[in-house]
């Protein structure tokens, strides 16, 4: 099975409906449970069936009735997996996500496509991951209403030398002086947070991005940074409207890249191999030709695309 992702990775892996029917037809045909536990091998079921005086032999008994049930120890260890508390983490499958709704978001803005970092001045008390977070919701949902935010991308992360929490954000949003998001950002958190003129920055140069596919690798060389961090809280946030999840393709690999230059091969687990078109020129070919068709985006090129400059108006 090949997935075919917004951000250009094409991913070669196995076709899970197919295993489940192996592992159907294997359970049936070796006596498993729906575990994959043989269940003469089981304890719990043969305690079950010695005690039963009219059956002679486990295959009487048909399949084991404790599959969902307490008495059950894979489905307790299931149950008890379960109830894990939560944690997040940015692997390849959540920065795929997070990349892809980058490049749809830029590629299809109707408006200015800002990326920015929100910073915390001096706390004022100690608070939470969970109450940070809770305070940049406030911050996108004050967009969404007042500034007419047609999406945006999100994740939380430290400083290499200060461990300062912080937010990288994208968003598509019409212009607004940058004085007045930085004021938007500093009364959102004065209760936590001591009011500064710079709390809000973005790249100290001025960059003018007006190909999505270079916009890609930019914004999302600095989501890369936060690969691979775990955290009891949220570390990545994006709205609805932007979330492209990946399409099905039917033929093969070579298909697809048949004529393109400076593909990268990469095994990422046991099961998956992902590729990669790394030379620019090639990627951007590759979008107008196979991507954007394929994913039935517009061919309308947005001259708007751009990221701030420091304290600039």
């Amino acid at each position: 099975m090949i997935n075919i992702h917004l951000n250009g990775d094409i991913v070669r892996c196995p076709d899970i409906a197919a295993i489940r029917k192996r592992i159907k037809e294997r359970n049936e045909a070796e006596n498993r449970c729906i575990h994959g536990i043989i269940e003469w091998k089981c304890e719990v079921w043969k305690a079950f069936v010695m005690n039963q005086p009219e059956i002679k032999k486990f295959s009487d008994c048909g399949p084991c009735v404790f599959a969902y049930n307490d008495s059950c120890p894979m489905h307790r260890k299931k149950v008890e997996t379960g109830n894990m508390k939560k944690k997040f983490k940015i692997d390849n499958q959540v920065y795929r996500k997070i990349a892809s709704a980058a490049h749809y978001l830029v590629k299809e803005s109707n408006c200015k496509t800002l990326f920015i970092t929100l910073t915390f001045p001096k706390f004022k008390k100690k608070v939470s991951y969970n109450e940070i977070n809770n305070y940049f919701s406030k911050f996108v949902e004050n967009l969404r209403t007042n500034y007419a935010c047609g999406g945006y991308i999100a994740v939380r992360e430290f400083g290499k030398k200060t461990h300062r929490v912080h937010f990288h954000l994208l968003l598509s949003i019409p212009f607004v002086p940058f004085p007045v998001l930085n004021a938007a950002w500093c009364h959102c958190i004065k209760d936590i947070c001591d009011f500064s003129g710079r709390a809000l920055l973005s790249n100290p140069k001025t960059v003018v991005i007006r190909n999505p596919a270079r916009a890609l690798r930019y914004i999302c060389k600095y989501f890369a940074k936060t690969k691979g961090q775990v955290n009891k809280s949220r570390l990545v946030f994006m709205s609805n409207n932007i979330i492209q999840r990946p399409k099905q393709y039917t033929d093969t690999i070579e298909d697809i890249l048949s004529g393109y230059k400076s593909v990268f091969i990469q095994q990422t687990s046991d099961y998956t191999t992902s590729f990669r078109i790394t030379d620019s020129k090639e990627f951007n070919r590759f979008c107008e030709q196979f991507l954007y068709p394929f994913f039935e985006l517009s061919y309308k090129k947005n001259e708007d695309l751009y990221s701030f400059p420091v304290n600039s108006s």
